[in-house]
C-alpha cells in the first residue's frame, strides 16, 4: 500500500492522464462545477490510524494521509467537497459505524472546514456482522452489485479449474459469462485478459500490471490464493467495491448532483486500483462520462500471441451480441440470480 493519497479520474478527456490540484479545483469553483473526492476504504481505515494513535501530525505522515490533507487546505474555501460513502457501505457495518466517528474525529483535528458532501446524508449502519458481504446486502445493493460481483466470482472459479493454455481460460471464462450471466462487461473482461496472461520473459511491463491486476481481483489481501469459499467470496466482494467506486465518480460527472455540474475523483492509497483506472478508463465524450471506454494498448502486447487472440475473440463475440444487447430488456432479478447461483459453486468448488 502507498505511504502517500494517490487521486484517480475514472472518467478522463481524449488527451490523457489528468491531475487533480489547486489549480483544477479553482478553475471548476469559477465555472460553477464542484470538484467531489470519494475516500476510499483503505483512507479512512488510515485515518482511523491516525486517531488511534493521538491524532498528531507524525502519524498523518506516517499513514500517508499528508498530501491529501495539503491539497485540501491549499484549495479555494467551499470548492471541493470530501466523502466517505461509498467506503462506509463497503464495511461490516458495525465498522462503518465507527469509522464514521473516527473520520469526523479526524477532520476535526486536522481539516475543520471540511464536512461531507452538503447533500448527503448520515446513514446509520444496522447490521452487526463481521463477515459482511453480497448475501448481506439489501435485495436494492445486490443488484447494483450483482453483475461484476458475479464476474469476478466466476473468474476466480475458472482460474482455479482450467489449467489449460492462457487464451483457453480466456475462452472459458468468456463461455461462462455468456452463459451464466448473459453478459459481457467490458471492465471485468479487461480484468480477466491480464489475470490469464502468461507474456514473454522480457515484457516486463505487462508482467508487473499482470501482477497487481492478480493482487486485487484473485488473491486475498495478504496476496495469497484463496484456499476457502469465504476468501473467494471476500474477494469478489471488496473487487466489486472498487469497480463500483470507479462508476459512481463516473456517474456523478455525468449526471451531476442535485443540479451541480461535478468533477469526481477518488483518493486512494490503492496502487493497484491506479494501475487498473490507468489501463482501462471511460473518456468523456459528448458530456457522456460512464458510456465509452478504452483500454490502454502497450508495445508489449504486440509479443504476445494470447493478446492478439484474446482480442479477437472478444471482439467477435461483441460483434455478435451487439444487436441482442442494444434491443434486450434488462431484468436486474436474473443478474441477482446469477450471483447467488455462483456463490453456490464457490461453496461447492472450494470446500
Amino acid at each position: 500500500m502507498e505511504k502517500r493519497t494517490l487521486f484517480i479520474k475514472p472518467s478522463r478527456s481524449l488527451g490523457g492522464e489528468e491531475r487533480l490540484d489547486p489549480v483544477v479545483v479553482a478553475r471548476n469553483h469559477a465555472r460553477g462545477i464542484e470538484t467531489s473526492l470519494s475516500l476510499d476504504t483503505n483512507i479512512l481505515i488510515s485515518m482511523e490510524k491516525v486517531v488511534k494513535n493521538g491524532n498528531k501530525w507524525s502519524s498523518v505522515k506516517a499513514q500517508g494521509l499528508h498530501n491529501l490533507i495539503s491539497l485540501l487546505q491549499r484549495c479555494p474555501p467551499k470548492s471541493i467537497c470530501i466523502s466517505p460513502g461509498l467506503a462506509l457501505k463497503e464495511m461490516p457495518p458495525e465498522a462503518a459505524n465507527r469509522s464514521r466517528e473516527y473520520y469526523e474525529s479526524f477532520l476535526s483535528a486536522h481539516l475543520p472546514g471540511f464536512v461531507d458532501t452538503p447533500n448527503s446524508t448520515r446513514t446509520i449502519f444496522k447490521a452487526a456482522s463481521d463477515g459482511y458481504g453480497f448475501e448481506d446486502l439489501s435485495p436494492e445493493s445486490q443488484a447494483v452489485m450483482a453483475v461484476p460481483f458475479t464476474c469476478i466470482a466466476y473468474l476466480n472459479l475458472v482460474d482455479k479449474k482450467n489449467h489449460g493454455k492462457p487464451i483457453d481460460k480466456f475462452k472459458a471464462y468468456l463461455d461462462c459469462l455468456e452463459s451464466k450471466v448473459d453478459i459481457l462487461s467490458a471492465a471485468e473482461i479487461e480484468i480477466a485478459k491480464y489475470c490469464f496472461a502468461e507474456p514473454p520473459a522480457d515484457c516486463r511491463e505487462v508482467i508487473d500490471i499482470r501482477r497487481r491486476i492478480r493482487g486485487n481481483f484473485l488473491k486475498t489481501r495478504d496476496n495469497k490464493s484463496p484456499r476457502s469459499p469465504s476468501e473467494v467470496l471476500a474477494i469478489a466482494f471488496n473487487g466489486t467495491s472498487d469497480l463500483l467506486l470507479l462508476q459512481a465518480a463516473n456517474s456523478m460527472d455525468e449526471h451531476g448532483l442535485d443540479g451541480v455540474k461535478q468533477d469526481s475523483w477518488i483518493a486512494t492509497k490503492d496502487e493497484k486500483l491506479v494501475d487498473f483506472s490507468n489501463i482501462f478508463h471511460h473518456v468523456n465524450i459528448d458530456g457522456e462520462a460512464g458510456k465509452y471506454a478504452v483500454g490502454s494498448v502497450i508495445f508489449e502486447h504486440s509479443k504476445d500471441g494470447y493478446w492478439q487472440q484474446a482480442e479477437m475473440d472478444f471482439g467477435i463475440r461483441s460483434m455478435r451480441r451487439a444487436h441482442y444487447h442494444q434491443s434486450r430488456e434488462i431484468d436486474m432479478d436474473v443478474f441477482v440470480a446469477a450471483a447467488h447461483a455462483v456463490i453456490e459453486e464457490v461453496r461447492l468448488q472450494f470446500e
